[in-house]
């Protein structure tokens, strides 16, 4: 039992110390009564331009000032012009357009509206007057960190585009082949004339014709040329085209020699005329042109179409979600050895879409719809081909603490304590020592219920849901899960693990291909470490990840084991952030404020000072 006389002598101490606080406080108002003429009369003879660098008795702000009967100067104009043109205004402008809009602050803020509060007040914090000291209450701004996962919308597709291909193909021809005179040559058999050429190609005959211009008059001479004999009989200066029906069928050879044979006299080769033939066909005069029609080897371009891949990811890994033709389909030219061709294509270029997925706010939504939070940092938990597919956030949130205190000269004094805390943003350290006092007799609890050697605690369960799978929605989601709409294919595991990362009980792990079929991926999974509590969840995450470096093992082998003894006391329970449990101590029982906690203890003290009296 309590020693009432012990308590009773403790709590006279200290109101004993309190009166002595509250005379020494008199004493030194007096004291500064004291010393203002000593201020004043330190300045009389004081030169500023003697001391401070760069002093002016009249600075160009001097400009802006009409005197006492002024009705006052428009400031809008200089003001425009300092913000355009000054290295300030210039920062502040770069600042407000940079600044990501989920960072910008609300003129909600309660740090704006405590500065416009102060504002409103401004006549009472510059009052010189140092004979009265007035009661006041203040607003000071409290800061307190929250960390949560969203997922940020995010599209990552590869593109397919067709261009143009073909190859060589062997085929035929048909091809008209033109013999000139200079390309016979001729000699002389006896009364005979030989006539001859190289075929210029391989093929087969399948027409020809000779024809003849007489340099002299040919009468009834016969000639023997292409498996043909026919009869020349022209005047001087004649001409004329003969059929070579027996040329048809004739297996060409390239650079093979065809000869010819012309003879007078009906092919008896009488009298000498044939010289004199002879010489016009070799000076000209008389000609020879053959005409053949051929069927030759030929080499056919073939176009096709040919597709190339841009992919920054391996989608060997990924699920195809949709595809979508960019550059409409359609006849294209393109233009192969001096011929054009037309190429067609159902569709030029595909747009292949793996990863499609919107903003999900996570448990970052309650902070990023209160106008009193903004982001203080980002952490990618995932990124695929430098995309990032899930975040941690930070929030700074603020909030206002009220407290009561003296107003004096234009200072204020804090007398009950509670504002001193807000000016240092401590206002939570009850919580907080709530919170690591319970995460330590949680792991505690866990301990006490194993007596093997190797005990853990904070122990997690491995948990997934479906991410992308044709026909399923994404079973995935980061909130909303009170609303079930469209997620009927989802199972009820998928379904409380959603509702348990709403909780902020997860600690996600990753993506990974969980069914493939012919190497291709048809199904992807999310894995999580899912625990019982967010108690379990903060000394994981940050305690055993953040702090001591141990992770979950890979996304399709979770490793949620609990934390070891040695690894419990290695972690520093001070520097964790038990913001998230707040407002489970909150929900499961009244927490005092601070300052309730300093007025409850003087009562306790007061009550104990009255019992020892009696």
């Amino acid at each position: 039992m309590a020693n009432p006389l012990l308590a009773a002598i403790t709590g006279a101490a200290l109101v004993i110390s309190g009166y002595a606080a509250a005379d020494a406080f008199s004493d030194g108002m007096s004291y500064g009564k004291g010393q203002q003429s000593t201020g004043t009369n330190a300045i009389k003879n004081f030169s500023p331009e003697e001391v401070i660098p760069g002093y002016t008795a009249t600075p160009p702000e001097t400009g802006y000032y009409g005197g006492v009967t002024s009705s006052g100067v428009d400031m809008t104009s200089p003001g425009m012009n300092e913000l355009n043109t000054s290295d300030v205004g210039q920062t502040i402008t770069e600042s407000i357009l940079n600044t990501p809009s989920d960072n910008k602050p609300s003129l909600d803020a309660p740090f704006i509206t405590a500065g416009t509060d102060m504002q409103g007040n401004a006549e009472s914090v510059i009052d010189p007057s140092f004979d009265n000291c007035q009661e006041q209450s203040a607003t000071f701004t409290e800061i307190t960190t929250h960390q949560c996962n969203r997922t940020p919308a995010a599209e990552l597709y590869c593109t397919r585009t067709a261009g143009f291909g073909g190859e060589w193909k062997d085929t035929v021809e048909n091809k008209y082949i033109i013999i000139s005179h200079g390309q016979f040559s001729f000699s002389r058999s006896g009364k005979k004339i030989v006539f001859s050429f190289r075929a210029p190609e391989k093929g087969v005959v399948l027409n020809a014709s000779l024809a003849i211009t007489a340099g002299y008059a040919w009468l009834n001479s016969k000639v023997e040329f292409m498996n043909t004999t026919f009869n020349v009989s022209l005047l001087k200066g004649g001409s004329g085209t003969f059929p070579l029906g027996g040329a048809a069928t004739m297996q060409l050879a390239e650079g093979e020699i065809i000869s010819g044979l012309s003879c007078s006299g009906n092919g008896g080769c009488t009298g000498t005329v044939d010289d004199y033939i002879y010489n016009t066909l070799v000076n000209g005069s008389s000609t020879f042109t053959l005409t053949l029609l051929m069927q030759v080897g030929a080499k056919e371009w073939v176009p096709s179409v040919v597709w190339s891949e841009s992919c920054p990811f391996d989608k060997s890994e990924e699920v195809l979600t949709t595809s979508t033709c960019t550059v409409a389909g359609g006849y294209k030219p393109v233009v192969v050895g001096g011929k054009e061709y037309q190429v067609y294509s159902d569709c030029w270029e595909y747009r292949d879409v793996y990863v499609s997925q919107e903003a999900d706010n996570g448990t970052c939504g309650e902070y990023m719809n209160n106008t009193a939070c903004t982001v203080n940092g980002t952490t990618c938990l995932e990124s695929l081909a430098g995309i990032c597919l899930s975040e941690a956030a930070t929030f700074s949130c603020e909030s206002k603490v009220s407290g009561t205190g003296m107003m004096c000269g234009g200072e204020f004094f804090c007398t009950d304590g509670s504002c001193a805390q807000g000016e240092t943003g401590t206002n939570n350290m009850f919580a907080k020592a709530v919170s690591t006092l319970a995460a330590v007799a949680a792991a505690g609890e866990d301990i006490a219920e194993f007596n093997e050697a190797d005990v853990r605690a904070f122990t997690g369960n491995s948990q997934s849901c479906r991410k992308v799978m044709a026909g399923f929605s994404n079973c995935c989601k980061d909130s909303g899960w009170g609303n079930d709409v469209g997620l009927a294919s989802c199972s009820s595991e998928e379904k409380a693990l959603g509702k348990a990362k709403e909780k902020k009980l997860t600690v996600k792990i990753g993506t990974y291909c969980a069914h493939k079929v012919l190497g291709v991926c048809v199904e992807k999974k999310e894995s999580y470490c899912q625990f019982d509590s967010k108690l379990a969840q903060i000394v994981q995450d940050q305690g055993r990840k953040g702090q001591l470096g141990i992770g979950f093992g890979s996304a399709s082998s979770p490793n949620c084991r609990g934390i070891t003894i040695d690894e419990l006391q290695s972690i520093n329970f001070d520097t964790l952030n038990f913001a998230n449990f707040y407002s489970d101590l909150e929900n499961g029982s009244t927490i005092p404020e601070d300052n309730e906690l300093l007025e409850k203890a003087k009562q306790i003290i007061a009550d104990k000072v009255a019992e020892a009296g009696k």
